[in-house]
């Protein structure tokens, strides 16, 4: 039974080396001893967390156990208590993070294949336990899996739990049938850690209403392991389907395709998005989860705070979930730095473009009003502007100044700030400070990708046309 689980729950190959997480308890001795009879290849490894006066006792006797089964070890020490402090974390937290950076440290160093560590049946009814009072989903409900990655310490090596399938009173009786004198901890019956006060308390009143309670929960953490994969399944095409691209420190979907989605997938797409960025956070909780999910089906603000330093806003059909932290990709957008002041005739006679910057050009033409070639066209990116009327030939491109004023086609010659512009046509916020404005000495004559000034239009008395167009070149890493 254990050798399945080893080979086929746990994927470990029995001809590389497995590094063996062992605090001194009966767990971890008994695991080793497990291993080690299966004839793995093994590094034991032994993290002091300084939280107790026999902790270096514990590290020599792990050691003396390692020399007795002739096999390598490797140990590390650190102040949880200092970490927790300086990180603004439980004790918890800190001695977790702590114990798995070493632990993956050494396997790097050994070219492990996993680390394995010596949960039980009963460490997963706790942990099942935790997260149904904390409130979560079923990535909390389903509880530890024999085998899964933790990318934020290495995302290549996998942790393995061969022992999920053993309650904590076997690990004991192997121990006492295989001579392993297991120390202890006496901090497991501290009541000021939640766990020791579901382990203690709550669990045992609960057992007076079911007295198989234990084994339920571990039947249903199996059952909804199942059904986790099942939806891992379902999740896969979803995210596919709808992820538009990604960046360092941001994801974009598409909205009208999150839209289409059942709430349940798009709470699981935000958590994925939010895992992806975040790695070292895991606690996504149902109601920023819900609230993500339902903004993203209808936005009605231009953006909303998720949790752990993300947040969410919509622009132009996509929705992007990102650090606040995040250079958001502008190459969809023309964006200029600073002025660029250029004459047209010179644009036109040389027929070179004007490179705007953030791959974006700018092109022009001049045209004959009676030619057949001239024809109005619904481009936005496009402008036809009437060459007579410009009162100068110098054309500046520049981002939006305080104070500049638009006199947008079909409005009459009525005015308008630009800023408002960009408000009313909805050009994203972050790209108003560089959108570039066209401009003929203090005069805006186009707003590209939105309109041009009514003064300039092509009129019945035009004779000459100025054709400009702004593009984006072919993407060319």
């Amino acid at each position: 039974m254990l050798e399945t689980i080893l080979r086929e729950q746990c994927g470990l190959d029995p001809h590389r080396p497995v590094l063996v997480g062992v605090s001194g308890g009966p767990d971890s001795l008994c695991l080793l001893g497990i291993l080690h009879a299966a004839g793995y290849p093994l590094i034991v490894a032994h993290f002091n967390h300084q939280l107790r006066p026999e902790a270096a006792e514990e590290a020599s006797a792990v050691s003396a156990v390692a020399a007795r089964l002739g096999l390598p070890f490797v140990s590390d020490s650190a102040d949880v208590q200092l970490h927790a402090r300086e990180h603004s974390l439980s004790v918890e937290e800190a001695a977790r993070n702590l114990r798995y950076r070493f632990l993956f440290a050494a396997a790097q160093q050994y070219a492990a294949q996993a680390v394995a560590v010596g949960h039980t049946a009963d460490d997963q009814v706790e942990t099942v336990l935790m997260h149904f009072l904390r409130g979560a989903g079923l990535p909390g409900l389903k509880g530890m899996e024999y085998r899964s990655f933790l990318p934020v310490f290495d995302p290549q090596i996998a942790l393995v739990r061969p022992l999920l399938g053993l309650w904590r009173t076997d690990t004991v009786t192997y121990c006492q049938a295989h001579n392993l004198e297991a120390h202890i901890d006496a901090s497991n019956a501290d009541q000021a850690y939640f766990r020791n006060r579901l382990r203690h308390t709550l669990i045992p009143e609960l057992k007076k209403y079911n007295p198989r309670f234990k084994e339920s929960v571990l039947r249903t953490a199996q059952a909804l392991q199942s059904d986790h994969a099942a939806l891992q399944e379902v999740l896969e095409q979803a995210w596919k389907a709808v992820l538009l691209e990604t960046g360092a420190g941001w994801v974009a979907f598409d909205q009208p395709g999150l839209a289409k989605l059942s709430n349940g997938l798009r709470r699981n797409l935000i958590r994925r998005a939010g895992e992806r960025l975040q790695p070292e956070n895991r606690d996504f909780g149902f109601d920023g989860l819900e609230r993500a999910a339902v903004f993203a089906a209808c936005p009605t603000a231009m953006q909303i705070d998720f949790i752990n330093g993300l947040f969410l806003f919509c622009e132009q059909g996509k929705i992007y979930l990102a650090t606040y932290a995040a250079e958001l990709p502008f190459m969809e957008w023309p964006q200029v730095k600073q002025p660029l002041a250029i004459s047209y005739q010179l644009l036109v006679e040389d027929s070179q473009p004007l490179e705007l910057g953030n791959g974006w050009v700018l092109v022009a033409e001049e045209l004959a009003r009676a030619g057949e070639t001239w024809k109005l066209n619904d481009d936005n990116w496009s402008a036809w502007l009437d060459a007579d009327q410009l009162p100068e030939t110098s054309l500046v491109i520049r981002p939006r100044q305080p104070g500049d004023v638009f006199h947008p086609l079909g409005m009459r010659g009525q005015k308008i700030k630009v800023q408002d512009f960009f408000i009313n046509v909805k050009i994203p916020r972050r790209a108003r400070l560089k959108w570039p404005l066209v401009c003929v000495g203090e005069q805006v004559a186009w707003v590209p990708g939105y309109r041009i000034a009514h003064p300039l239009r092509v009129t019945e008395n035009t004779r000459r046309v100025l054709h400009l167009q702004i593009k984006k070149l072919p993407y060319n890493p």
